[in-house]
C-alpha cells in the first residue's frame, strides 16, 4: 500500500486548518471562561480610581478593601446628559436592550458609557457637532454615570465624581474629575487610560502634576468654564494649572475636555439642576461601575 505524501498541498491545508480550528477553540474557551474575571478586574480598577480621585489613600483602600470602601461611601446615579435628570428605567430601556443588559438593577452598576458612545446608535449615543466637539469624542453617550461621595452618616454629599474623556496627542484620555458639592472647586483629577508619550503627555499620570489641580476653581463669576492648563507656570491663577513641558497638544486636550464636559454639552445641565435643587434623585444605586 503506497504511503501518502505528507508534504502534499491538500495534506498541508488539512493540517493548517486543523491547527487553526483547535487554536480558535482554545482561545474562545479561554475568553469565555475568563470573562467574569476580566469584568471583575475592570470593575475593581474603576472603583480604585474613583476612590483615589476622591482623596482616599492607598493605605485606606488596602486596609478597608476596594469594594467595601466604595459601597460604604459612594452612591451611583445614571443621568440623562441632555436634561440633567436622573435617568429612569424607561429612559434606559432601549439602550440597555441594545447593549444586552438584561437586568435593570445590574445595568445601573454595569452600564458602560464608553461602549454606549462607541455603539453610535440613537438609543445610546448622538453624533456631536464639530463646532461643539472640542474634546474630539465624535459621539457622546446619552447617559452618564455620576458618583456621589457621601459622608460617613450617608446623609450628605461631600463630592461628585464625574467621568470625563477627550483626545490628546495620540489617544483618547479617559479619567475622573472630583469636585466639591458646589461644583466650583476641584478635589482631584486622574486618568486611568491613555497612550500619550511617556515623559511628555504621559505626565498626566504624574502625582505631583495631579496635586496641582486640588483646590482650583472651575467657573468664573459669569458661569463660564475657566479651569484650564496654562503654558508654563500658573502662578496665582485660581483657574490655571501648570502646563506639561513639551506636551502642548496633550495640555490643550485636557483643557478642552474639561471645558466640554463641564459645559452645556456635557454635565452642564446636571450641574445647573443640582445647584438649583431641581435635579431629581429618585434613581440611585450603590455599587461599582464600568463607567
Amino acid at each position: 500500500m503506497p504511503i501518502k505524501d505528507k508534504d502534499s498541498i491538500p495534506n498541508t491545508f488539512f493540517v493548517a486548518t486543523a491547527v487553526c480550528l483547535v487554536c480558535s477553540l482554545l482561545v474562545s474557551t479561554a475568553a469565555v471562561g475568563l470573562k467574569s474575571m476580566q469584568d471583575r478586574n475592570v470593575s475593581i480598577d474603576r472603583k480604585t480610581n474613583i476612590l483615589r480621585v476622591a482623596g482616599f489613600t492607598s493605605e485606606e483602600i488596602k486596609e478597608i478593601g476596594v469594594d467595601k470602601l466604595f459601597e460604604n461611601r459612594f452612591e451611583v446615579q445614571i443621568i440623562d446628559l441632555d436634561t440633567g435628570e436622573i435617568a429612569s428605567e424607561e429612559d434606559l430601556k432601549d439602550c440597555f436592550e441594545y447593549l444586552k443588559i438584561e437586568n435593570y438593577e445590574d445595568g445601573l452598576v454595569n452600564y458602560d458609557q464608553f461602549k454606549a458612545s462607541k455603539s453610535k446608535v440613537e438609543q445610546c449615543a448622538q453624533k456631536e457637532d464639530k463646532a461643539i466637539d472640542i474634546a474630539g469624542i465624535k459621539y457622546r453617550e446619552k447617559f452618564s454615570h455620576v458618583y456621589l461621595l457621601m459622608d460617613e452618616s450617608g446623609n450628605n454629599i461631600e463630592q461628585y465624581v464625574l467621568p470625563i474623556r477627550g483626545y490628546g496627542l495620540w489617544s483618547t484620555l479617559k479619567g475622573f474629575l472630583s469636585v466639591k458639592p458646589d461644583f466650583q472647586t476641584i478635589v482631584g483629577l486622574t486618568y486611568y487610560e491613555h497612550a500619550e508619550t511617556p515623559g511628555l503627555g504621559g505626565e498626566v499620570d504624574n502625582k505631583q502634576w495631579k496635586k496641582k489641580w486640588i483646590g482650583k476653581e472651575i467657573f468664573d463669576p459669569s458661569g463660564e468654564v475657566k479651569i484650564r492648563v496654562v503654558k508654563g507656570k500658573s502662578g496665582d491663577d485660581p483657574y490655571g494649572v501648570d502646563g506639561l513641558s513639551g506636551a502642548t497638544i496633550t495640555s490643550n486636550g485636557v483643557s478642552n475636555m474639561l471645558k466640554y464636559w463641564l459645559g452645556p454639552a456635557g454635565f452642564g445641565p446636571f450641574i445647573e439642576r443640582t445647584k438649583t435643587g431641581s435635579s431629581s434623585a429618585s434613581i440611585t444605586s450603590t455599587g461599582g461601575s464600568n463607567g
